[in-house]
């Protein structure tokens, strides 16, 4: 039987800190309202904890690009959701 740790560095890299990333873009807008500053947190969050984890290896970047593109994806749809609630309201 196969038990898998949040933690573990693969389940950490690959299930974890995606879905941080994508909730954190959806609380992020609530919280800023606005989606370029939950982007610049992430960004810096994750170069910080990426150089962090691996002692400063550039050739995993592509994380930190990933993460902040997953949490774009999630501020910009919550934030045409938004937008859509309160056209509807409006109506």
């Amino acid at each position: 039987m196969m038990i898998v740790s949040f933690l573990q560095p693969m389940a950490l890299i690959l299930f974890t800190l995606p879905l941080l990333s994508l909730i954190w873009g959806i609380v992020g807008y609530f919280i800023f309202k606005r989606v370029y500053v939950v982007l610049m947190i992430t960004f810096a969050a994750s170069t910080v904890f990426i150089f962090a984890y691996t002692g400063f290896d550039l050739s995993n970047m592509y994380w930190v690009v990933t993460m902040t593109f997953l949490c774009m994806c999630t501020s910009l749809i919550t934030k045409i959701i938004r937008f859509m609630i309160q056209r509807y309201k409006k109506a």
